[in-house]
């Protein structure tokens, strides 16, 4: 399948190169997204960081997706044959909660990043890392970073998840001022962003975050990076610290790939869903036009 250009659709790709049942493969709404975000942009010479490589397919989607495109993955696994020797494509094995991979990343690409996509250990704190090391220092201004599959922060198997819970549905009355919801693993992450987004109009003090937008959708989180610099990002734990993050992140690998499975079938679920319902919206969209 190709686009009305004649090259070949995201969606096309994702087929192409996803093995069958293959748990990794990006959720359909992912791909919906990501083609709005970049369909107008295929042609420039972007800079894309994935963070979590897996198979390699998704790094041989975004080269073919973006013809002009410098494409980096980082990876605690080693490269995939795949990918090796792959024109435009380039690997760096290790943490990523580790600055010196980060950095030899954007030495790889040779400049700052158009795009990030986290998509590694879905670990909250290694998660935040990444972000306060790239998104300062390696995004450029107006650049997106990606936050994928956030929702294992209501996996209690995870080491930062926990049991999903609603928030209280009775607490919005005269006095409440606070109002509480969960705040773990990656869950955590994605609502913290909240408060750089809104701090220079709060305090009247930029933020180490510029952010300008911020879109959270199903288990995804996009974030847009202000034109507007802020200010200094401050140092980063020691090196030691790093090297615990890099050690911490080898032993939850296992961890990670033993619940691959867990997060692919429930983003399938999602999709039938989506699927079954589909048909279901249309023919009440209908029926509201013929009322009307």
């Amino acid at each position: 399948m190709a686009d009305s250009l004649g090259e070949p659709s995201l969606d096309a790709l994702v087929a192409h190169y996803y093995a069958l049942g293959d748990f990794t493969r990006k959720a359909s709404s992912y791909i919906a997204s990501y083609r709005s975000l970049l369909e107008g942009k295929r042609n420039e010479s972007l800079r894309l960081l994935e963070l979590g490589v897996s198979s390699g397919a998704s790094l041989l989607v975004w080269r073919d997706y973006l013809p002009r495109a410098t494409i980096v993955g980082i990876d605690l696994a080693d490269p995939p044959p795949r990918i090796l020797r792959q024109d435009r494509i380039h690997f760096v094995q290790g943490s990523q909660g580790d600055a010196a991979v980060l950095e030899r990343a954007a030495e790889v690409a040779g400049g700052p990043f158009d795009v990030i996509i986290d998509d590694a250990s879905h670990i909250g704190y290694l998660t935040k890392r990444s972000l306060q090391y790239l998104f300062p220092r390696h995004l450029v201004p107006g650049g997106l970073y990606v936050i994928e599959d956030f929702g294992t922060g209501f996996l209690p198997a995870y080491p930062d998840g926990t049991t999903f819970e609603e928030p209280d549905w009775n607490d919005a009355v005269e006095g409440s001022t606070i109002f509480r919801s969960s705040q773990h693993g990656m869950v955590g992450v994605v609502k913290q962003l909240v408060e750089p987004l809104v701090q220079e109009l709060s305090t009247g003090t930029k933020p180490y975050l510029a952010i300008s937008r911020l879109t959270i959708e199903t288990n995804i989180a996009f974030i847009e990076k202000s034109m507007q610099p802020g200010r200094p990002a401050p140092m980063l734990p020691e090196k030691a610290d790093w090297d615990a993050g890099r050690d911490a992140g080898a032993l939850t690998e296992d961890l990670l790939r033993r619940h691959e499975a867990r997060i692919g079938r429930l983003e399938q679920q999602m999709n039938t869903l989506r699927t079954v319902l589909g048909p279901v919206r249309r023919l009440w969209q209908l029926g509201r036009r013929l009322r009307g």
